[in-house]
């Protein structure tokens, strides 16, 4: 397992707090941020574990791992069955974009630049990365839909991201 990734994804949770306390009194959320997170980072998983078609007992451990969720290959397979891929390959997930929210929110309210976004943007990226990589055997098509996904992420914090916008900030 690679500590530094499990690190930066128990950073992101951490990150949650902030980003709750930053977006209370605009958005009502019916379930704690970091709940959100882990699921949208768990389908993000699943997702690519499955661009090439084949789940493997790697993949499965993978999300135990880093996510804490123990399925096997065939729950993975069972969830994935009921998601729309090219819907998801065109989704922003809305923790991203309560996060690009909370980093706007600060930038309006202090002119304060902060990086939870760009950060959870990274481990977006290195989640993806080590998650196709798991198996030793990165097909095309797994490296295809995570550089996509990861464009679509970018494209959204450069359109979305105020401080960035306003060339505050330098990706």
């Amino acid at each position: 397992m690679n500590e530094d990734l499990k690190q930066s994804v128990d950073f992101a949770y951490a990150l949650c707090a902030e980003v709750e306390k930053t977006l209370q009194n605009t958005i009502t959320l019916h379930k704690p941020l970091k709940q959100l997170l882990q699921t949208e980072l768990l389908v993000y998983a699943m997702y690519l574990s499955d661009s090439d078609e084949r789940i493997r007992h790697s993949e499965s451990h993978f999300l135990q791992d880093y996510l804490g969720y123990d399925y096997s290959p065939g729950e993975v397979r069972s969830f994935l069955q009921k998601l729309d891929r090219d819907q998801f390959s065109r989704t922003i997930p809305y923790v991203f974009s309560l996060f690009v929210k909370a980093d706007n929110i600060l930038y309006e309210r202090h002119r304060k630049i902060s990086l939870a976004s760009n950060a959870l943007y990274e481990i977006y990226e290195a989640l993806g990365i080590e998650m196709i990589s798991i198996d030793d055997d990165v097909d095309l098509q797994e490296y295809q839909d995570l550089i996509r996904y990861l464009k679509m992420l970018r494209l959204y914090l450069d359109n979305h991201l105020d401080s960035s916008k306003n060339n505050s900030i330098v990706h």
